[in-house]
């Protein structure tokens, strides 16, 4: 069944793509990085990518309902592995206000988009969508795998084609230009 998106749901999709590194070019521009930063920062910058590549590997998009991997134990590990890479690097900076500020941002991007796509995946998986999301919460993961089985739902297997597929590469490649600007920046 083919389920158009409105054009709302695209905007905030472009948007929510482009977000984080936006907000972190900003911070960068405005703040110069803290002492001590490639520790803690940096590993939850790759905690939070890691997430991302995991739930990249398992997401097979508009074919079926993705219910395996880290969607057995939380809707969007997309936006909880952003929001941590981007709490890393706000964390680098060391700038708590500035950091508080981009967070606001980030929620008044990231909630109505959660809630546009969870409208979008209901239109498109309907009581598959409905059984899964009694099961399985929107942001703060379980820790014991959601069994959500039935017609429309998917028990995914990681998969690197679909991390290449899904564009995880492009956000590798933009966490390596955010660290070496961080480097050329704590230099200046």
């Amino acid at each position: 069944m083919l389920i158009r998106k409105t054009a709302r749901e695209i905007w905030l999709n472009r948007i929510r793509v482009w977000l984080p590194p936006v907000l972190v070019a900003v911070a960068l521009a405005l703040r110069r990085p803290a002492g001590g930063w490639h520790w803690w920062g940096a590993a939850l910058v790759l905690v939070g990518e890691g997430i991302r590549t995991w739930a990249a590997g398992h997401l097979i998009k508009d074919e079926a309902l993705t219910v395996g991997g880290p969607y057995a134990h939380l809707r969007n590990p997309l936006y909880l592995g952003s929001l941590l890479s981007t709490l890393g690097f706000l964390t680098i900076l060391g700038d708590p206000a500035l950091a508080a500020i981009l967070l606001a941002i980030a929620l008044v991007v990231y909630v109505p988009t959660i809630r546009q796509e969870e409208d979008y995946l209901r239109r498109m998986h309907g009581e598959a969508f409905t059984r899964y999301a009694s099961q399985v919460p929107t942001f703060l993961p379980r820790l014991r795998p959601a069994k959500v089985d039935g017609d429309g739902v998917r028990q995914s297997r990681f998969e690197w084609a679909w991390v290449w597929r899904n564009k995880e590469h492009r956000t590798w490649a933009g966490l390596l230009v955010l660290f070496g600007l961080l480097v050329l920046r704590g230099r200046w």
